[in-house]
């Protein structure tokens, strides 16, 4: 049957929900107490016929002694022991018989009709063993036999019986609307796990657009609420990786420009000029002017060395994590020969740490200051900048400031390297700002806690030229 059905979708088919489990375990409940009443009904109904039957048979006894006692004074026994069975007609509890002296009845009293007809296996649950008691006649009354009580459950058992129906009514009605409102209210505190069930469902195939009420019991609106905070958050974070990817395109597509901008500006002239000196060189050679061809050598040999210098540099924009192979300080060095070889007029102010600092923290450092000095050369233009890199036994503080013409605030996070920035500082637990300078330009500055870092995290590495 669940031959096409995987194991995990067995377990579902087979598996109770948990509202008809609780109903079931609710109707189990309910039955054992059905079955305890009864028990309890049955106990006290037993009692009632047989404290009854005792009280008939003593009541009875103490009226048949005094009755015999009375015949044996008289002229005409025989009627008066008739009398004495006929009193008894009609009694609901005990039959009175006369027996003779051979054992045979002479008389019987009748009990009155029981109001209901009793089950048999009622009757016998509760009846028991009748009470039977033979009164001996007196020396006057010596011959005429005995005077038999006996009791008779019939009447009592058929009232409790009555009784009992009405308790089990009772009892009946009581589980039957306990089980349909335990139903209904069930039903009513499920609805938000339903709604849940669904959300998560959506959410299991991307869509976090659809929140859930927040009702029902206490419990379940908290975690509706939960749920709903969630979405949001799920929803942001959708969006904000959205929007990264397409930064994060636009950037790529900007440093690529860059580095073929690059390669056209300054390897492609030097490139072109080798080619055309080493043209030279082959005329040169044909006429045999040797101090021509020496300084179209040195001339090709100097293009090769600013083509390998630029190329080096290239690469090191490629390959930013080698850069910190010579130490935090020779790296932040680097960068700043990198751009005051752009920007000769660009004044660098810089105040490093002698001591080391540990891996990853001197890459997220870095990274801080590489992005901070890209923000400030390429949206600043700035005459001056500052960089400051503190620390003590608790915190690294990092400071990069600038005299240019400042940022707009609401432009402040919508860069990918600022938002990769200030994730790497808060991966580490740290904290960042960005604020604008008095006189003019921007002060980016972060602190970054020393013994919260672990040692064998590895921060993302992107290109150093990478900019919002």
């Amino acid at each position: 049957m669940f031959g096409g059905i995987s194991f995990a979708r067995r377990k579902e088919v087979l598996a109770l929900s948990l509202r008809l489990q609780l109903i079931m375990l609710t109707t189990l409940v309910l039955l054992v107490s059905l079955l305890l009443g009864g028990l309890l009904t049955y106990g006290y109904a037993r009692g009632k016929v047989r404290a009854e039957m005792h009280a008939a048979m003593a009541v009875g006894q103490r009226m048949a002694s005094s009755a015999i006692a009375d015949a044996g004074l008289t002229p005409d026994p025989d009627k008066e022991l008739r009398q004495l069975v006929a009193d008894f007609d009609g009694d609901r509890h005990l039959r009175v018989l006369w027996l003779d002296g051979a054992g045979q009845t002479v008389i019987s009293s009748k009990l009155a009709p029981p109001p209901k007809s009793v089950p048999n296996w009622l009757y016998r649950l509760l009846a028991g063993g009748p009470d039977v008691i033979d009164l001996r006649m007196p020396p006057p009354l010596q011959g005429k036999g005995i005077i038999k009580l006996a009791t008779d459950p019939h009447n009592e058992i058929g009232e409790v019986w009555g009784d009992v129906r009405l308790i089990l009514a009772i009892l009946g009605i009581f589980c039957a609307l306990a089980i349909s409102l335990t139903f209904i209210a069930i039903g009513y505190a499920f609805r938000p796990l339903q709604r849940l069930s669904t959300a998560f469902t959506r959410v299991g195939a991307g869509d976090y657009s659809q929140h859930v009420t927040e009702n029902g019991p206490l419990e379940l609106s908290r975690l509706c609420r939960g749920f709903n905070r969630m979405l949001d958050r799920l929803s942001a974070m959708e969006a904000r990786n959205l929007k990264l990817q397409e930064q994060l395109a636009a950037v790529q597509d900007e440093e690529r420009a860059d580095l073929a901008r690059d390669l056209h500006d300054e390897v492609g002239p030097f490139l072109f000029a080798v080619g055309v000196d080493a043209t030279m060189i082959k005329r040169f050679a044909e006429n045999g002017t040797r101090a021509e061809i020496m300084a179209r050598s040195d001339a090709i040999r100097e293009a090769t060395e600013h083509m390998q210098k630029h190329i080096r540099a290239m690469l090191g924009r490629l390959r930013a994590g080698v850069l910190l192979d010579v130490g935090l300080n020779q790296a932040i060095e680097n960068l700043v020969l990198f751009w005051r070889a752009r920007r000769p007029e660009l004044t660098f102010d810089t105040r490093l740490p002698k001591e080391a600092i540990h891996h990853p923290i001197d890459e997220v450092i870095y990274r801080t200051i590489q992005e901070s000095l890209s923000n400030a050369v390429r949206h600043g233009r700035p005459h001056w900048v500052e960089i400051r890199v503190e620390h003590d036994v608790d915190f690294v503080r990092v400071t990069v400031q600038d005299d240019g013409a400042g940022f707009e605030p609401s432009r402040q996070k919508t860069g990918y390297g600022l938002a990769g920035m200030e994730e790497r500082i808060n991966a580490l637990g740290g904290k960042v700002a960005i604020r604008s300078r008095e006189k003019g330009g921007v002060i980016v500055s972060a602190q970054l806690p020393q013994k919260a870092a672990p040692e064998d995290a590895e921060p993302e590495i992107l290109s150093p030229a990478l900019a919002s």
